[in-house]
This record gives structure tokens, C-alpha cells and sequence, in this order.
């Protein structure tokens, strides 16, 4: 089967992999390089960089609706679109050239959007999954062709949960590609929304209950990330549990866990400034962590 596929992030590389050792895939259409580094260097996305290296033919464009792209994508004549994190919308006109479907990152019509990954774990759900839809011009409002659910492990960060979901990916596209079924409606009365995540998403409220602060950091983990400063340091919160200490807000306790407005945050992973990610017990170990340090909150 010939096979356009339109994507950008990491999470779509298992699948490009797995499609490029499957069907033919003719052309990779990903977003134009952009700056990244201190040298504010060019750099590829990360699907148009794989898609480089194995010689595949890489279409970098930052409008996929362009008349050049679609007519040069025309000639192709593909047999399906695939569309993973590609961050770019496509035109009726595009659409409706060729069959085309999206991976989705949850198990819509929860979390639309997107950040569906970082809504699933802040907001607490018990699993999460992928789901395959056609595309409509309504955000991920398409034709459910078929979805994987799994179960969101209790200390699961965001980043976690999506590399797994990722591996998802693959085995489901490549089901729905050998099949003809026309798909169900989405049911409205059930959407969600996960909008996109800014820094400003990462500013923790300690004075709210253990399990949400908690939650919070897990879902926003490793980006955009939640801070605190502790005993004058920055520290990146990578991952964190409730646990049923009592204190004042932001008060190291003697087992060593952080007070909330209700309970206390057991911090299992932290990045402080200037050194690697580690653990609570290795952050406290040289440094005068006492019971009553008081951690703040880093805008």
C-alpha cells in the first residue's frame, strides 16, 4: 500500500517505523526546521530527521495546504494519508484527495486537543489509550476506526505514559489500514477538552489538596514542569505522590514529605538547578534540609 505520512513529533515515530517496514511509504511531509540549542541552531523535527536518515523522500513545509505541496502530494497517488502529531491543519481540499486517518492520543471523545496525554494524568484518569479517527475540520471530532485502552500506572508521569502510548500506535494504524470500516460517531455529550500547555500551566498551588498537587506534577512532567525552590535551590519536580502528612502549606515534615492544604507530596524524582534528576533522599543528603523548611513555589 502506498503511504503519505504527515507527522512532526516523536510520538508518531514508532509507527512511520513500522509503516516504512510494511507498505510503501512514498513521501514524509513533517514541519519546516526550526531553531533550537544556545547556537539557536536549524533542527529537524524529529520525524524529518529519522525520515532523512533512511533516505526517505521529506517534505518540509510550515502550511501542507500550499497548492505547490498538494499538487506534488496529487501526483503520489497514495492509497492513505497517516497523520500523527503532525500540528498543522488540513484543508477540505487536502481530505478529500485520498483516505486519510489521524492517531490520537487518548481514548476520544475524552480529551480532545492537544495535550490529551497531560489532561489524562493531571486530571486523574485510571486509563488512557489511542484511538485512529478520520479527520474532520471539527479538532479530533472525526469517525472513531478504532482505539487500545491501557491502564495509567499510579506513579505515571506524562512523559511515561507517552512513550507507552506511543507503542500503541503501530499494531492499531496498521489494523485499521486492512480494513474497511466506516466508523463510529463520536458521542458529544462526552467530549473533553485538553488545550495546548504553556510554562505558566506549571505554576504549582500548594495550598490545594495532596492528590491534585501531586497529579499536577505527574501530568506536567517533563514539560512544561513544576518548580520549587528548597532551601534556596530551583528544583525541576519530576515526579511526586499524595501522601497523609499534616503541616503548614509548603512545610517540609519529618518523614520528609512536603505540606499541602490537605496532606502532604511524597517528591520521588527532582531535577535541581545544575544537576541531574535524583531523588528526595539524594537531594537532602550533603544539603540542611530540617523538618520546617519551608519550600516555595517558583513562578
Amino acid at each position: 500500500m502506498k503511504i503519505a505520512f504527515l507527522g512532526s513529533g516523536e510520538f508518531g515515530l514508532p509507527t512511520l517505523k513500522r509503516l516504512t517496514a510494511s507498505h510503501e511509504v512514498v513521501c514524509v511531509v513533517t514541519s519546516k526546521d526550526k531553531t533550537a540549542g544556545r547556537n539557536r541552531k536549524p533542527t529537524a523535527t524529529a520525524i524529518g530527521q529519522w525520515a532523512s536518515e533512511q533516505n526517505l523522500l521529506v517534505i518540509k513545509t510550515s502550511n501542507v495546504n500550499d497548492p505547490e505541496i498538494l499538487k506534488e502530494l496529487a501526483e503520489f497517488h497514495v492509497d492513505a494519508m497517516v497523520v500523527i502529531a503532525f500540528g498543522q491543519k488540513l484543508s477540505d481540499e487536502l481530505l478529500s484527495t485520498q483516505r486519510t486517518m489521524n492517531l490520537h492520543a487518548s481514548l476520544l471523545p475524552r480529551w480532545r486537543g492537544a495535550a490529551p496525554i497531560h489532561a489524562a494524568v493531571s486530571q486523574g484518569d485510571r486509563c488512557s489509550g489511542v484511538s485512529v479517527i478520520t479527520l474532520a475540520q471539527k479538532m479530533d471530532a472525526g469517525l472513531v476506526l478504532g482505539q487500545v485502552s491501557t491502564a495509567i500506572g499510579e506513579t505515571e508521569t506524562a512523559g511515561e505514559l507517552h512513550d507507552r502510548l506511543a507503542l500503541l500506535g503501530p499494531d492499531l494504524v496498521l489494523d485499521v489500514l486492512s480494513n474497511d470500516d466506516k466508523g463510529e460517531v463520536q458521542d458529544e455529550a462526552l467530549v473533553t477538552y485538553a488545550p495546548k500547555l504553556s510554562r505558566d500551566d506549571a505554576v504549582l498551588d500548594l495550598n490545594k489538596d495532596a492528590v491534585t498537587v501531586a497529579r499536577t506534577i505527574r501530568g506536567l512532567s517533563p514539560w512544561p514542569c513544576c518548580h520549587l525552590q528548597i532551601a534556596g535551590v530551583d528544583c525541576k519536580i519530576l515526579n511526586a505522590i499524595a501522601k497523609n502528612g499534616i503541616g503548614s502549606v509548603g512545610e517540609v515534615l519529618e518523614d520528609g514529605t512536603i505540606a499541602t492544604g490537605s496532606g502532604s507530596i511524597e517528591i520521588l524524582e527532582m531535577k535541581p538547578a545544575g544537576s541531574k534528576a535524583m531523588t528526595w533522599k539524594d537531594f537532602c543528603n550533603g544539603r540542611a534540609i530540617q523538618v520546617g523548611c519551608k519550600c516555595e513555589v517558583s513562578q
